[in-house]
């Protein structure tokens, strides 16, 4: 298979082709298409242990690519990293003042609706295969992920007005 023709595979096409060739630049076609997404994501949750992480995930996938089972590859990849991410050490690091207001507000979020914001919106995930990283419910994924928006949307903009009490005049 001729590489003009990688960019139009799909991603699991491109795993299987590597699987079967341990062709190079198969393997570079799917890291280019992945690995920014991937490692800003790595970055909002744990940016101490990002770089390693991501390193050995990528050196895991060449050396032993994955049997899917009908999963799709990116689906794959976010699991995958989840798990690694789920066994290192978070260290909260306060993001600069002045910096991004919105990185800022991702950042102030707990570790439950940071994860299923930025699986969601960040890495383009469903919120049913997000659902399933995070072992919750399609239903109380959903509920997470509106307290996401609700409390971004409340750091960003601040408390949304409340109508002045209207009280009764004695006349």
């Amino acid at each position: 298979m001729s590489p003009s023709k990688f960019p139009q595979l799909s991603d699991e096409d491109l795993l299987g082709h590597y699987h079967r060739t341990r062709n190079f630049k198969v393997f570079r076609q799917l890291y280019l298409r992945h690995k920014d997404a991937l490692y800003r994501y790595c970055v909002q949750i744990n940016s101490v242990a990002t770089h390693p992480l991501v390193q050995r995930l990528w050196q895991d996938l060449l050396e032993r690519p994955p049997e899917l089972c009908g999963r799709l590859f990116r689906n794959w990849l976010y699991i995958r990293v989840n798990k690694m991410l789920g066994q290192e050490k978070v260290e909260h690091v306060e993001p600069p003042a002045g910096g991004n207001r919105l990185l800022e507000a991702i950042q102030h979020l707990p570790r439950l609706e940071k994860n299923l914001f930025l699986l969601h919106n960040e890495c383009g995930l469903s919120l049913a295969t997000a659902a399933d990283i995070e072992k919750i419910s399609l239903s109380e994924c959903t509920e997470h992920y509106r307290s996401a928006k609700a409390m971004m949307e409340e750091f960003l903009f601040g408390a949304k007005g409340r109508p002045w009490p209207v009280r009764e005049v004695a006349v």
